[in-house]
């Protein structure tokens, strides 16, 4: 990280603290860290004009004809499975609008898991031979995901996507509306749910234990 932000030797910690107390960052284990949705905004962040309401609604119909082309064309390996809407567009009173805050959940489209990567690495293999990169192993390995959710970002300045799985607790936890996909509470998320007791099994009368 310090070669890559041109930081002098040492400095690495210091910026990893200010972006964690900033929110931008947060832990995902030893020694790693994820982005989170703050960080994310702010990575997106541009100085373009602000859109207009009309053009915001033509590019979330344009999105929304893009998860129906990927649950419905067999090339893409993965379908969506929940769309939420979130952010500024759902204040009516703001009429001038950054960007179209979405939040997509990407499943599988092949159930088993063993077939399911199977797939995912022929797609990787034809991907190559047509000059893709892939720059490590996850890019590899979830190659169906991005896949998906590049095609439905579709290069547009004007949509803003986050994944769903890894931002439920911040979309959840704001105002929002599921545009596809079933409905889930903040509370289910947050409330982990009660251990259950283990059975305990009755001896056999004739057991000798």
């Amino acid at each position: 990280m310090e070669a890559a932000a041109g930081l002098t030797p040492e400095n690495g910690r210091a910026m990893l603290k200010a972006l964690r107390s900033e929110g931008l960052i947060e832990a995902a284990g030893r020694g790693a860290w994820k982005i989170t949705q703050a960080g994310l905004t702010l990575c997106a962040a541009t100085a373009a004009q602000r859109i207009t309401r009309a053009t915001a609604e033509k590019a979330l119909q344009q999105f929304l004809a893009r998860v129906e082309r990927v649950n419905n064309d067999p090339y893409f390996l993965g379908k969506v499975t929940r769309v939420v809407l979130f952010g500024s567009m759902l204040k009516p009173e703001v009429e001038r609008l950054s960007d179209v805050d979405l939040a997509v959940e990407i499943a599988s489209k092949e159930p088993d898991f063993d077939r399911a990567r199977v797939k995912n690495y022929e797609r990787v293999e034809k991907l190559t031979t047509l000059g893709h990169c892939f720059r490590n192993f996850l890019e590899l390995e979830s190659c169906w995901y991005w896949e998906v959710f590049g095609f439905l970002k579709g290069r547009s300045r004007v949509i803003a996507l986050a994944d769903y799985a890894s931002e439920k607790t911040f979309v959840l936890g704001v105002p929002h509306r599921v545009l596809f996909g079933g409905v889930e509470s903040l509370s289910s998320v947050l409330i982990p749910k009660a251990p259950q007791p283990p059975t305990r099994k009755r001896r056999p009368r004739d057991c000798p234990f």
